[in-house]
């Protein structure tokens, strides 16, 4: 019963650690760092429900509503496709798109 206790209290106290960084650095406010929370979650579904991305592939930071997506596409359709997934959600102010393209070279010397 002591450890159904302790896991969730670690896990309360691990967040609030982390948002209390960024809050008292003077980084963004309690409510900035909620959205920008609210916001990496609404991008990484909106990359997995597009059938067309390999989310895995993909990484996303949010700070103050700015989106940066890094990762590897198989393809600039792809990539863009990712893109454009992350600009249609509400509060996205922008959009980076550090994306990098997969090297297709599968050429084999002999």
């Amino acid at each position: 019963m002591r450890t159904l206790i302790k896991l969730p209290t670690f896990a309360a106290i691990a967040l609030l650690s982390v948002t209390g960084c960024k809050v008292m650095h003077h980084e963004e406010t309690a409510g900035q760092y909620v959205d920008d929370t609210t916001l990496t979650a609404r991008a990484k579904a909106a990359l997995i429900k597009d059938k067309n991305v390999k989310s895995s592939d993909f990484s996303v930071e949010v700070y103050q509503g700015h989106v940066t997506l890094t990762g590897v596409a198989k393809t600039p359709t792809e990539a863009k496709l990712a893109e454009e997934d992350i600009r249609a959600i509400d509060g996205v102010k922008s959009v980076k798109n550090d994306v990098r393209i997969a090297d297709a070279d599968t050429s084999v010397s002999k």
